[in-house]
């Protein structure tokens, strides 16, 4: 079970505290989760206004539960699967279990022999208000991404 670490920003005016995260969601996913602005609401507008490339919106999102949206994108020339829930507790909760799922499935389906690329692969993600951000490649977009977003 995924438990949200607890933990705060700092308030400085040090430049390089916006892109601290609040915490890790889970101890044994440090490497590929962070969980930010727990108190802010965000739509796929605040994303796209701070520079993700929304490409298709899903119809059928009955196999992420809790979900009320579900995007796909890109970001500084990386795919991003957007997430957005009714609040930051059901993205914490719902939405970080689904998307620590989706990162295992992808990297047990890429250990296997010969497997192909036929899908977009996430090996990251972050909890950002009552959106998870699923992320190709790095942690480090994730965060850059909820960071442009969050102010």
């Amino acid at each position: 079970v995924l438990s949200m670490a607890c933990g705060s920003t700092d308030d400085s005016t040090d430049s390089s505290a916006a892109v601290v995260p609040v915490g890790e969601v889970d101890e044994a996913l440090s490497e590929v989760s962070r969980t930010m602005f727990a108190d802010r609401t965000f739509t796929a507008e605040d994303y796209v206004s701070a520079g993700w490339k929304r490409s298709k919106q899903f119809d059928d999102i009955s196999t992420v539960p809790e979900a009320t949206e579900v995007y796909f994108g890109f970001f500084n020339a990386r795919d991003i699967e957007l997430r957005i829930y009714a609040s930051h507790d059901s993205a914490v909760s719902a939405g970080a279990d689904a998307a620590a799922a989706n990162i295992d499935e992808s990297n047990t389906w890429a250990a296997r022999p010969g497997a192909g690329r036929g899908t977009t692969q996430f090996d990251a993600f972050t909890v950002a208000g009552n959106t998870v951000i699923l992320c190709e490649f790095s942690i480090d977009v994730c965060v850059a991404l909820a960071t442009d977003v969050g102010g």
